[in-house]
């Protein structure tokens, strides 16, 4: 587990970065266990956050990418980083279990299969893992690259 000590410098390695990409940032943060791993949960507050979070969360998720190789580069530390941006992540993550919920109510009303559009795999696994524990219906992702999406379908 990674202690308080190693999460305030990995802190100041995020507000370095940030300040050397020219965002003047706030960082808060803290390292949970989860399945025997280390989850660093790294929040950022900023004034340009748009720009940071990009169209659909791509930029955020680039960036997280290469915080994660630069964190563990300078602390040789195994982790999984969590990056969100002024709670986007954590909004998008609610509001994708609300429209999961929807749709797998009405697909089991109707008894027809529905198709979500693309989603990003962060997407699809928080559609995915909201689901999981119904027992009336079951999803399934299809298609490749940028054309990958989820169906629901009834349970029979």
């Amino acid at each position: 587990m990674i202690n308080q000590e190693e999460i305030e410098n990995i802190k100041e390695i995020i507000k370095e970065f940030f300040l050397k990409a020219g965002f003047d940032i706030e960082v808060d943060g803290n390292c949970i266990n989860r399945d025997s791993e280390d989850v660093l949960e790294i929040n950022i507050k900023t004034s340009e956050a748009q720009n940071l979070i990009g169209k659909q969360g791509l930029v955020l998720a680039d960036i997280q990418l290469l915080l994660r190789k630069v964190i563990k580069k300078k602390t040789e530390k195994e982790f999984y980083l969590s990056l969100d941006i002024d709670g986007y992540k954590k909004n998008k993550e609610s509001y994708l279990r609300n429209i999961a919920q929807s749709v797998a109510d009405e697909v089991s009303k109707t008894k027809r299969e529905k198709e979500l559009p693309y989603t990003s795999s962060f997407d699809r696994r928080v559609v995915h893992m909201e689901l999981a524990d119904r027992k009336d219906v079951i999803t399934e992702s299809i298609g490749e690259g940028e054309e990958r999406r989820i169906v629901v379908k009834p349970v029979l």
